[in-house]
């Protein structure tokens, strides 16, 4: 679990949390409409993703580097601040959305089938990752296979 590759695996999390959380960001700085972004971050639960990710980021990186005191980490986990990666997703999700329609995802995330979206995107997103890491291994052994048919030498990292 600690290996460089799901490091970065969590760091991608962390960014399609993000994303697929229902999101938007004033770019006019409309004090309203920003509001009506935050309450849906907190809403959805888009506003804890960034956190969770980074737990398990660190929980890797502990893993990797089990010299270093617990309190080392705690130090590390006070200068990370989730209201930082809530700006940038604040800013990005406000050029592509209008108040009208932050408002009609207010609603609907208040709705009981946005709740239940809310309820089931964990373990949807948590069983698409897994589906794409067996597709994309698959397809990774096709490959190759197909090279070491033609002949080409397969670096030991990658058999």
């Amino acid at each position: 679990m600690g290996d460089p590759m799901r490091v970065k695996g969590y760091l991608l999390l962390i960014a399609l949390l993000l994303s697929a959380g229902p999101c938007a960001w004033a770019q006019n700085g409309d004090a309203a409409k920003r509001a009506d972004i935050m309450t849906l971050l907190r809403l959805t639960g888009a506003a804890k993703g960034a956190g969770q990710a980074y737990g398990q980021m660190v929980a890797s990186l502990k893993e990797s580097m089990p010299q270093v005191p617990e309190q080392v980490w705690q130090d590390l986990r006070a200068e990370v601040r989730d209201d930082d990666m809530m700006e940038l997703t604040y800013q990005i999700w406000a050029k592509h959305f209008t108040q009208q329609e932050i408002r009609d995802l207010l609603h609907f995330y208040e709705s009981p089938t946005g709740q239940k979206i809310i309820r089931e995107t964990p373990a949807i997103q948590q069983e698409t990752l897994a589906a794409g890491q067996k597709w994309g291994d698959k397809i990774l052994g096709r490959i190759l296979a197909r090279l070491r048919e033609k002949g080409y030498a397969v670096p030991p990292n990658l058999q």
